[in-house]
């Protein structure tokens, strides 16, 4: 597996786990807004990740920093609705890249 690859899988992961974290910390009635949302974000993460692994799709810097960049901007979410549109984005771009 390339680097690029590797690091992709890595940071990808990474967000799913901080989501998740959000997801457990959040209130119940965001819970409710954000669960349906993840299970879909995990859904694609799971095909992206093994059209990566199968079809030797080779990630490219710009996938890794992507990820970077989604990471960050969840990190500095301050709201629910923030959290919200960095999911949809990060679908929408494993959506389009690898799926």
């Amino acid at each position: 597996m390339s680097d690029s690859n590797h690091l992709f899988l890595q940071q990808a992961a990474n967000l799913m786990n901080d989501l998740n974290v959000h997801y457990i910390e959040a209130e119940f009635d965001d819970q409710v807004q954000l669960k349906d949302q993840l299970d879909q974000a995990m859904r694609d993460f799971s095909k992206a990740k093994l059209a990566i692994l199968k079809n030797n799709i080779t990630c490219t810097a710009d996938d890794v920093k992507q990820m970077q960049q989604l990471r960050q901007r969840l990190a500095k979410a301050p709201d629910l609705q923030q959290i919200l549109a960095t999911v949809v984005s990060f679908v929408s771009f494993v959506r389009l890249r690898f799926l």
